[in-house]
């Protein structure tokens, strides 16, 4: 595992070192303050504000929505116009995390 030099230095990331074991154990081994943001407890504190987990299921969940009305051939709303009435679409989209759609 090569990494560059961070000796002194504060690495903050999401590193998940419980999977990512080798990377963290030579970041500590070269005396690098590692802060992982994966790592920060999920809960109503004031640490909230740094749970990158449930910002990347929003992002994820989001995108997940935009792709699917690319490929959905019809509107996802119903909609009246003058033209006339556009049914609504039904789709079901499925997401997980604490975020949600």
């Amino acid at each position: 595992l090569e990494l560059p030099r961070l000796a002194g230095k504060t690495l903050v990331g999401m590193i998940s070192p419980g999977i990512n074991s080798d990377l963290y154990d030579a970041l500590v081994a070269q005396r690098t303050d590692v802060f992982a943001l994966d790592c920060v407890p999920r809960m109503l504190s004031r640490a909230q504000t740094y749970d990158v987990l449930s910002s990347q299921a929003n992002i994820a969940g989001y995108r997940a929505v935009v792709e699917a009305a690319g490929e959905f051939p019809r509107f996802f709303a119903g909609q009246m116009t003058a033209a006339g009435k556009v049914p609504p679409a039904k789709v079901l989209v499925l997401g997980v995390g604490v975020a949600g759609l």
